[in-house]
């Protein structure tokens, strides 16, 4: 159970990730800053763990063979993302991110790691990839894609929360907190599990109370492989909810980090979309009233929505009806998320800068969501 009081808050800026922490400290005491650097690009460029490594070898052995999951929790969270996997997705660029760089302290680390900065649409790639990984069936057990994206992106904060801290060109700020600290690694995590049951809703899928709490619970068992203190997750929607408008109330805030990283975020999702201005529209429909507060658009400074306001409202109508109907009308399910998919379809044929590292459906959603293979 969730009891994060104001003062626990407040102590939980000041944590990171113990354990992993002590080890990066050691290794850079030893091999120099560069070496993360290094291992961030080798970490960045395959979604595989790169064993050979001393420090991730050292990682691996420190950290518990196998956390405590509730599988049949599990199993109706990933059942539910694998019906709405594509919405969730376009929920993830419309909403997610927006959410996260309006968190004024916690969006600093974002803006200082200069790939996500200078890449928002990699981010968003890298982001969806984490999330369709983990909510593969079966794939969070041990030497999962799903446990391996785990391992990966716990080492990964740790590495860029040192990096961060060593950058004297550009220097933390002690009123931040650490970076990537535990309430904002749980603030985070809330945009992945009560935001996208938000924005799945807003759509109008008729997700029932006992769906969201196993889609709680089984982010919530992610977050515990992810290294974020127990107190801090919680075991039900209403929790969450409480959890979200309680961290949105303290972390929610304008800074010119986070105008800048949403309007690039904007521009780079709008490429997605074939008619100008649907991705801000978009946005602005999900973040008129959200699990973190009602004051985000202004905290990231969106731009004003144009005429395809309109159309998105238009297109939750009809995806309200569709998902209404999603059991009883024959070729309703089929149908349900055309803009969605399209949306997941352009992502994975988007061309990233590195073309290394593409962005990857696993076959078991390509056959469910109707998509289609990188060409």
């Amino acid at each position: 159970m969730v009891t994060a009081s104001t003062e626990w808050l407040d102590k939980m800026r000041s944590v990171g990730d113990p354990v992993v922490d002590g080890l990066v400290a050691e290794h850079v005491a030893t091999h120099g800053a560069e070496s993360l650097d290094r291992l961030l690009g080798e970490l960045f460029r395959t979604q595989r763990l790169p064993e050979a490594n001393p420090l991730v070898k050292r990682y691996l052995a420190a950290l518990p063979v196998a956390d405590s999951v509730d599988p049949d929790a599990m199993i109706q969270g990933q059942n539910l993302f694998g019906l709405f996997g594509p919405e969730v997705l376009m929920v993830l660029g419309s909403y997610s991110l927006p959410l996260a760089y309006a968190a004024g302290h916690g969006v600093q680390v974002v803006y200082r790691s200069r790939r996500l900065k200078d890449d928002p649409i990699r981010r968003l790639c890298d982001t969806a990839q984490m999330v369709m990984n983990v909510m593969l069936p079966g794939e969070l057990e041990e030497g999962g894609l799903g446990w391996i994206a785990t391992r990966k992106v716990r080492l990964i904060h740790a590495l860029v929360r040192r990096r961060v801290q060593l950058d004297a060109g550009n220097p933390w700020r002690s009123d931040w907190g650490l970076p990537i600290n535990q309430e904002d690694q749980a603030g985070t995590l809330l945009t992945f599990s009560i935001a996208t049951l938000h924005g799945l809703r807003r759509m109008g899928a008729p997700v029932t109370s006992a769906e969201a709490d196993a889609y709680i619970r089984a982010w919530s068992a992610i977050g515990r492989l992810l290294g974020v203190d127990p107190s801090l997750l919680p075991s039900s929607e209403e929790e969450a909810t409480q959890l979200a408008l309680r961290i949105g109330m303290r972390q929610v805030r304008p800074t010119p980090e986070g105008r800048q990283l949403t309007a690039q975020l904007l521009s780079s999702v709008q490429t997605l979309f074939p008619i100008p201005g649907y991705a801000a529209s978009l946005t602005h429909f999900f973040l008129q009233d959200t699990v973190f507060g009602k004051d985000v658009a202004e905290a990231v400074a969106m731009p004003k929505a144009n005429w395809t306001r309109w159309l998105v409202m238009a297109r939750v109508a009809q995806k309200r009806t569709l998902l209404h109907w999603l059991d009883w009308v024959p070729g309703a399910r089929r149908r349900r998320s055309w803009v969605a998919r399209y949306f997941a379809q352009r992502m994975i044929l988007h061309k990233r800068p590195d073309a290394d590292t593409p962005f990857e459906v696993p076959l078991a959603f390509r056959k469910l969501w109707g998509l289609h293979a990188n060409r």
